[in-house]
Parts: structure tokens; sequence; C-alpha cells
């Protein structure tokens, strides 16, 4: 395996087109580091994103331009218009019971398994596979983004703890859920909000403050995102060959930041995106095998857009 720092060369920036295609969208870029793995039928590097002044310093010519990291199972070429690659081996040597810290810039999403509406159409539309049950509920995959999903379900569960459903429409959004818990949650949500983050490790200090009412909603919905993605990171850290290091007060050294949506405009005009979450932590390796293959596959989804390469460091 190889680990890459790699620069955009100076030049580029000088031209205006060439400068709004490297920073148009993930995609762009995607296909252009795949450039410097051009033999490969399959994509076999991960990426990271960084600015270079926050990397590198007040070196000469260093600016505000992005600067990646990339594991590769084969060296990038050096001879690129677009890139400067500086390339060396990695093989870190790991032994279970390490720690280290690490960061992490991921796509947290979730699986869930839902009843079809309608089975029968279902079935119809799957008549080359054999079905052992054909009156059972069939069930589909339906993914979810971390972040929202915990914020949907919160904010629905208080509505319906304070009574307020019927101020909302059929198919609320998240900005409609907190309009009518700002507007008619009251006192009633305030003691809510109050309790919920009296008892938040987190957020407890917050209520020293003077915070109004949508200030103590948001805290909430922070604390409620903190805790949706620290089990994400738990449940990849089983999957993945480490667990999470605690603090003196066994909570977990996990930090999150700079939640993102990412769109993508793909070949034939369709238009997609994905979600990002820097995380920042402590882990301690339970499995060599799995967390050797973690860092060269990578962590999660969205891999082939800056997502997933974990960067490690030993305590």
């Amino acid at each position: 395996m190889y680990f890459s720092r790699i620069r955009i060369k100076p030049e580029i920036f000088k031209s205006t087109e060439l400068a709004l295609l490297l920073s148009e969208s993930s995609y762009n870029m995607h296909r252009l580091l795949w450039d410097l793995f051009s033999d490969e039928k399959q994509r076999n590097f991960l990426y990271r994103e960084e600015i270079a002044r926050e990397q590198l310093g007040t070196q000469v010519g260093v600016r505000g331009e992005p600067i990646y990291y990339v594991i590769s199972s084969t060296k990038p070429f050096s001879e690129n218009p677009f890139f400067q690659v500086e390339a060396k081996e990695y093989q870190p040597k790991l032994q279970k019971g390490d720690r280290l810290s690490f960061k992490l810039r991921a796509n947290p999403v979730m699986t869930e398994k839902v009843d079809r509406k309608n089975p029968e159409y279902f079935l119809k539309e799957r008549s080359r596979r054999e079905v052992a049950n054909k009156n059972k509920l069939t069930k589909k995959r339906v993914r979810h983004d971390v972040v929202m999903n915990a914020q949907k379900i919160f904010l629905t569960a208080l509505c319906a703890e304070l009574n307020l459903q019927s101020h909302l429409s059929s198919a609320p959004q998240k900005k409609e859920y907190k309009k009518v818990l700002l507007t008619h949650g009251g006192l009633a949500l305030d003691e809510r909000l109050t309790t919920f983050l009296k008892d938040n490790f987190r957020y407890s200090e917050r209520l020293r403050q003077s915070m109004q009412l949508h200030n103590k909603l948001e805290w909430s919905m922070k604390a409620i995102v903190d805790d949706a993605l620290e089990k994400w990171m738990v449940k990849q850290g089983e999957r993945h060959g480490f667990s999470l290091a605690k603090d003196d007060n066994n909570q977990c050294k996990l930090q999150n930041s700079t939640y993102r949506w990412h769109s993508i405009k793909a070949d034939k005009g369709i238009k997609s995106g994905f979600s990002s979450v820097d995380f920042l932590g402590d882990l301690e390796i339970t499995d060599v095998e799995k967390f050797t293959k973690a860092l060269f596959g990578g962590i999660g989804r969205a891999k082939a857009f800056g997502c997933g390469l974990m960067l490690v460091r030993r305590i």
C-alpha cells in the first residue's frame, strides 16, 4: 500500500475554467484523481481533502488551495498535468491493544428494513426469483442519513409528547417541526428541554447561561446528533476491529464537526449527493486484521468522493 500527499499545481489556479472544474463538485475531483491510477479498472484508492495552509503552515507558495491525502494499493503516477505527487510505502505495524488518535471524514448512514406498501407489485416485478411465501409481507432496505434521521425522530417525539400534531402538515420538514414547537410549545417545551439538557454531560453547563427557547432547542438537537453519531461510530468499531477510548468519566473520546451536504451532478444530468461528518478521537485496536482492512479499504459509504479514509497516529 502507498500513502500519498497530492497538491494541485499552482499554475492550475491561473486558469479560471480549470479552477472551477476542480472546485465544482466531489465527482469532478474523483474523476481527476482516478487518472493517477489509470491502469486500474476498479477504484483502488481512498482520499481526503484538506486545506493546504492548515496542513503546511506558512510555507512559500502555500495558500488556501486543497491538498489531498491518498491511500492506494498501487503507486500513483507522478507525471500528471494537474497534481504534484509525493508518495511513500504505507505498511503500519499494529498490535491488538494499540491506542491511536484518529481523524475520519465519513458518510454516516443507517439502513432500515421496512414493509413494502405494495407487496403484490413487488412480487410481480421479481417474478424471475423464487419466493417461498407470496403471502408474506416483503421488506425493502431504506437508507437514512444518521444526522437528519436523529433530528427528525427527536422533533417528532417532542411534538407528540406536547400534543402538537394538529399544527403540522401531512408531511412536515424539520423547519416546520421547529416552528410549531417554538410557536406552540411554550412553558411545557421549555421545561422538557431544560430537563433534557440538565441530564446531558456535554451540554448541562449551557443551562448556566441565559438561553432563549430556540437556543435550548438547538442545543438539544445537537446533543441528540452527538449521541446518534457516537452510536454509529461504536458500530463501525465493532465491524472494523476497534473500540473508542474512554476518558476518566467513562465517556468516549470522540468529537464531531462540519456536517455538510455535497451535491453531485453526474453523467446524463442526474443530481444526487451525500453528507459528510468529520470525526476526531482516540481508539484502541481490538482486531488487527479487521482494523488494517479498514485502514486500506475505508469506513462507511461515499468512499469514491472523499469519505472513509481514517488518518491515525500513535498516542
